[in-house]
């Protein structure tokens, strides 16, 4: 960690506080500790207190909608009408509600502790999370007790090996048959991160894991070995200047999209014939300005990359915009019913909840006003729904409207309004 302090620059002020401390046998150090402390405690309150208010409000939900009610979509809609007033994404809030959850109703001596500021939220969060797999409440009671008398001694980490081997001592189902559920559960997921980067994350058996990350390292260190010079940098040098870490990314890029591990930085990118829609600026495209490419519904990418993407994908859907109206200027001809869809996907870019940023190329079409009410097949009574937010939008108390072409506007069942728009660059101006 490097912090950017000047130890040349005295602060005046600061010195004479200290010395004047020390006359006094103070020690400022100790009560900024003292500080620091009195903070944790309070965030530990503050926590305990989010989950007893979103517990309330779960509660509530529920017991408006009659015993009748599916409880599952009653949590599913209170969650998304607390995600679009807070202005936070559904799987944002879905998170805190089942932390809050598992909190309130499996873990009620750690909500006491976070309570009164004796457990911190990180020691709170290993606590239950190791501790789900306990299935009988009095167990799970038995379990809590021993692992809390832990938490003052022992950071998050030493925490999570404790409580683990205290779960799997007392849970009811053993380990191979714990490992077996938890293979159900198996996934791959893609986060979007700065910069033009995403993080693939697998879910998969650990001892796959080790023996993928295994490869990638040998494979790594063959091609470090071979001193492979890259053909395309104007470098000739022999020595392959990647890091370990860099060459297991690309190696891993090339064995899932092309099956060759070359270790070449461009392979895997020229190898890419998924369908994928790009957006060139038309002034990038000359080489005019440095706005940067993008993938609809996700950020940036590489301008080189959206190039030989664009050069040499026959099933990409290659859009060039207008660099002010960030109207269509050019685009790959297809069949009316086709042409439609892309329109709406290239326009909506994300489903069009507030709270969601599913990718429209993951979405359905959805009739705002339904066809079979009259609704027309056009633009302005289509957006772009996850199957989710199509399910909610047809509950109880839910209502969605067009006040023009692709501006939606949404109304929960407690009447909170909010407007969506489609997102369009940010755009800056000298």
């Amino acid at each position: 960690m490097s912090i950017p302090i000047d130890p040349q620059a005295a602060d005046v002020d600061l010195v004479f506080e200290l010395m004047v401390a020390e006359l006094s046998g103070i020690n400022p150090f100790r009560e900024s500790l003292d500080r620091l402390g009195a903070i944790e405690r309070a965030r530990s309150a503050l926590f305990a207190e989010e989950a007893l208010e979103l517990m309330g409000m779960v509660r509530m939900a529920v017991a408006e909608a009659g015993p009748r009610a599916d409880v599952d979509l009653v949590v599913r809609s209170v969650t998304a009408e607390i995600a679009v007033a807070r202005h936070l994404s559904d799987r944002t809030m879905q998170s805190r509600v089942s932390e809050a959850w598992r909190l309130v109703e499996d873990f009620p001596f750690t909500l006491h502790a976070l309570e009164g500021g004796r457990v911190s939220v990180a020691h709170a969060r290993v606590l239950m999370a190791e501790g789900m797999t306990i299935q009988d409440p009095q167990r799970r009671v038995d379990y809590e007790s021993a692992v809390l008398e832990r938490v003052d001694s022992v950071t998050p980490g030493r925490l999570r090996r404790l409580a683990r081997a205290a779960a799997s001592s007392i849970a009811e189902v053993s380990c191979e048959d714990r490992h077996a559920k938890a293979m159900e559960d198996r996934s791959v997921s893609c986060t979007e991160r700065d910069n033009g980067m995403s993080e693939i994350v697998a879910v998969i058996p650990t001892i796959l894991a080790a023996g993928i990350v295994d490869r990638l390292t040998q494979l790594g260190k063959a091609v470090k070995a071979a001193r492979i010079a890259d053909p395309h940098t104007p470098d000739t040098s022999p020595v392959d200047a990647r890091t370990l870490d860099q060459l297991r990314a690309d190696l891993f890029c090339d064995l899932l999209l092309t099956a060759e591990p070359s270790g070449h930085p461009h392979a895997a990118v020229d190898a890419i014939r998924a369908e994928v829609a790009i957006l060139i600026p038309a002034l990038t495209l000359l080489g005019e300005s440095d706005e940067p490419a993008t993938i609809l519904g996700r950020g940036p990418i590489g301008l080189d990359d959206a190039l030989r993407m664009a050069a040499n994908a026959p099933s990409l859907v290659r859009v060039i915009t207008d660099p002010v109206t960030d109207m269509v200027l050019a685009t790959d001809n297809y069949r009316t019913t086709k042409k439609l869809r892309r329109y709406l996907r290239r326009r909506d870019g994300r489903c069009r909840c507030p709270s969601c940023n599913r990718s429209a190329w993951r979405s359905d079409i959805d009739h705002t006003i339904p066809f079979s009410d009259g609704g027309p097949t056009e633009p302005g009574n289509l957006a772009c729904l996850c199957p989710g937010h199509h399910t909610i939008k047809h509950l109880p108390g839910w209502s969605l409207r067009q006040l023009e072409p692709g501006v939606l506007e949404w109304t929960t069942p407690h009447g909170i309004v909010a407007v969506d728009r489609p997102d369009t660059p940010v755009r800056f101006t000298a």
